[in-house]
C-alpha cells in the first residue's frame, strides 16, 4: 500500500507514521524532508502536480488556528484559515475522486466543526469539512471518503500552546473520560481502519469525543 500524508510535522503525523510503517509512505510538508506544499495555493496546476502520482490512501491531517476572534482578523488571516482549514483539502479531494478510482481518503478534522469555536473562521472550515465529505457522492465503488474528528489531543500542539491552562483544566476535568485524547490514541484508531480493506464505510464522519456530547442522565 501506498500512502501520502498531508502535514507531517504534528505529534498526531508521526505517529500515524509509526503505525504504518510497512507500508509505503509519501509525507508533504513544509520542510526538506518532506514534498513540499502550501495550502495556500488553490491554483489548479499546484494541486494537479501534487496529486500527480496515484496513491492508494491518502491522509490529510492540516490545522490553523488563531487567538483572535473573527471581527479582529484581517482578510488575509480569514483567506489562509479557509484554505488549511478547509478549502486546500477539498480541492485536492476534488482532483483525487477525479482521477484515482480507487483512491481511499481519510481527512482528519476537527469536533470545532461540530460545536464551534473561539475562532470562528477555524469552526467554519472545519463545518466545511463535515458537509463535504457526508454530501460528496463517490464515483467508483472501491473508492472511499472518511472524516475523523477527535476532540481535545492532549498532546497536540493546539492544546500544548494554550495559555488558558486554567480553562483546560476545568474542560478536562468535566469531560465523561476524566481526561483528553492522545495522539497515539487517535493515530491507531486511524490506522486501523486504514489496514481494514472494507470501503463499505464513507461519507461520514466518526467523532472521536468520549461521550463528552451525551445529555441523557441516568
Amino acid at each position: 500500500m501506498n500512502i501520502a500524508i498531508f502535514g507531517a510535522s504534528s505529534k498526531l503525523s508521526i505517529e500515524l507514521i509509526k503505525q504504518l510503517s510497512e507500508f509505503k509512505i509519501t509525507t508533504f510538508g513544509r520542510t526538506s524532508t518532506n514534498i513540499y506544499f502550501n495550502a495556500e495555493d488553490l491554483s489548479s496546476s499546484s494541486i494537479a502536480t501534487l496529486n500527480k502520482v496515484n496513491y492508494d490512501t491518502y491522509i490529510f491531517n492540516l490545522g490553523f488556528i488563531q487567538s483572535k476572534r473573527l471581527l479582529d482578523q484581517e482578510d488575509k488571516d480569514i483567506y489562509k484559515s479557509l484554505c488549511i482549514n478547509a478549502l486546500f483539502v477539498i480541492k485536492s479531494c476534488e482532483y483525487i475522486l477525479s482521477n484515482n478510482s480507487k483512491a481511499r481518503i481519510f481527512i482528519i478534522g476537527s469536533e470545532s466543526g461540530k460545536k464551534g469555536s473561539f475562532d470562528t473562521s477555524y469552526f467554519l472550515a472545519k463545518s466545511m469539512l463535515r458537509a463535504y465529505t457526508k454530501e460528496r457522492q463517490l464515483i467508483s465503488p472501491e473508492q472511499q471518503l472518511l472524516l475523523i474528528s477527535p476532540s481535545t489531543i492532549s498532546d497536540g500542539k493546539m492544546t500544548t500552546d494554550r495559555a488558558d491552562v486554567d480553562t483546560i483544566a476545568r474542560y478536562k476535568k468535566q469531560h465523561p473520560k476524566k481526561r483528553f485524547l492522545e495522539s497515539i490514541e487517535v493515530a491507531s484508531f486511524v490506522a486501523d481502519i486504514i489496514k481494514n480493506p472494507s470501503t463499505y464505510l464513507c461519507n461520514t464522519e466518526i467523532e472521536l469525543n468520549g461521550g463528552k456530547f451525551s445529555r441523557m442522565t441516568y
